[in-house]
C-alpha cells in the first residue's frame, strides 16, 4: 500500500504495478466543515477558504480502470477529474455517505478517483491533489475541502486557502473517548449555502472564532468556538428547528454540535454513545455513526 503523503510524493511503483495488474485503486475519507471563510484567487488553485472541520470515514474508493461508466456516477467532479486528466476508460467506485448533504462526497470522490487514475498514468500524488481540488472549483461544489482531506486526521484547520500545495493545513488526532454522530437532514447546493453564508455576513464572523481554533490547535477549542458559533447565529435551529436544536443540546455525554449544509454533527463522550444514539433517535432523521480518518488519502495495487 503506498500510503499518501501531504508533501506530494511520486506514486511508488505505479509503472511496475500497472504491469502486472493494469489497475489502481485509491481511498479517501471525507470531511464535514464547521467554520469557514471563502476566498477567490486569480485561479482554481489559489481559490479555496480557511476553516476548520473534522476529516472522517467511512472512505469512498476507487479502482481505475472499471466497469462503471462515469456518466452513471452522477458526481460531477468525477467527470471533471477525468477531463482534467485526459482518461476516457470507466471506474469502479464505491461512495458510502450521501452526497449533496454536507459530507463532502464530491470532494472525497474527485481525490479518489485523481489520485486512482493518476496512477495509472503515473502523476505525482499532489499534482493528483491539485486536480481534484480544481475540478471542486469548477464544478463550484466546494473550496477547501480536498485541502482538508489532504492532511487527513481527525480535527483539521485550513490556514491558508487553495490547492494542496499552495494553500497550507494542519490537522491533528481527537482525543480518545470522542465519538461521531451524524443527523442527516436534507441536501443543500454548496453554492447555495455559499451565497447564504456569505449573505449574512458569516464569512466575517467566522475569522475570529478560526482565529483561537488555529492558535491553539486544541480540540477543546474547536469544540467550544464551534458551538457557540451555530447556536449564535441560528445554524442548528435553522436546520433542525426549535425542537431539534434542544434535542441535540440535550443529548447525553453531548461535547459539541454544529450544522453544515444538511447534516448536524454531534460529538459525544465515547461510553455515552449509546444513550446518545437513543436520544436522538427521538428526532427521527437518520442518523449515522463516523468516524475520524486514519490518516490521508491512500493508492495501491489491487
Amino acid at each position: 500500500m503506498v500510503d499518501a503523503d501531504q508533501q506530494g510524493v511520486r506514486v511508488s511503483s505505479s509503472v511496475e504495478g500497472l504491469r502486472r495488474t493494469g489497475r489502481f485503486c485509491a481511498s479517501s475519507p471525507h470531511h464535514v466543515t464547521a467554520i469557514f471563510k471563502p476566498y477567490y484567487g486569480v485561479d482554481a488553485s489559489s481559490t479555496g477558504s480557511v476553516g476548520v472541520g473534522l476529516v472522517v470515514e467511512p472512505r469512498v474508493r476507487v479502482c481505475a480502470p472499471g466497469s462503471l461508466q462515469v456518466e452513471s456516477v452522477g458526481i460531477s467532479t468525477v467527470s471533471r477529474v477525468l477531463e482534467l486528466l485526459g482518461y476516457k476508460a470507466s471506474l469502479d467506485i464505491v461512495t458510502p455517505l450521501p452526497p449533496g448533504v454536507g459530507f463532502a462526497v464530491s470532494a472525497a470522490s474527485a481525490i479518489a478517483s485523481s489520485l486512482a487514475v493518476g496512477a495509472c498514468l503515473g502523476f505525482s500524488y499532489r499534482r493528483l491533489l491539485r486536480v481534484a481540488h480544481e475540478s471542486e472549483v469548477l464544478e463550484r461544489t466546494g473550496l477547501g475541502d480536498v485541502l482538508a482531506i489532504s492532511c487527513g486526521v481527525g480535527l483539521a484547520v485550513r490556514l491558508k486557502p487553495g490547492a494542496p500545495g499552495v494553500g497550507d493545513v494542519d490537522c491533528t488526532p481527537l482525543p480518545p473517548g470522542v465519538s461521531i454522530l451524524a443527523l442527516v437532514v436534507g441536501a443543500q447546493h454548496t453554492r447555495e449555502l455559499i451565497r447564504l453564508y456569505v449573505e449574512r455576513g458569516l464569512d466575517v464572523k467566522a475569522e475570529a472564532p478560526i482565529s483561537r481554533i488555529a492558535e491553539s490547535m486544541s480540540f477543546s477549542t474547536f469544540a467550544e468556538e464551534v458551538t457557540k458559533f451555530n447556536i449564535e447565529n441560528g445554524l442548528l435551529r435553522e436546520l433542525l428547528g426549535d425542537r431539534g436544536e434542544h434535542t441535540v443540546m440535550k443529548t447525553p455525554g453531548i461535547i459539541a454540535a454544529y450544522a453544515k449544509k444538511g447534516v448536524a454533527i454531534v460529538l459525544v463522550e465515547s461510553d455515552r454513545v449509546g444513550d446518545a444514539i437513543s436520544h436522538l433517535s427521538n428526532l427521527k432523521h437518520k442518523l449515522l455513526t463516523l468516524e475520524q480518518s486514519r490518516g490521508s488519502p491512500e493508492i495501491w495495487v489491487p
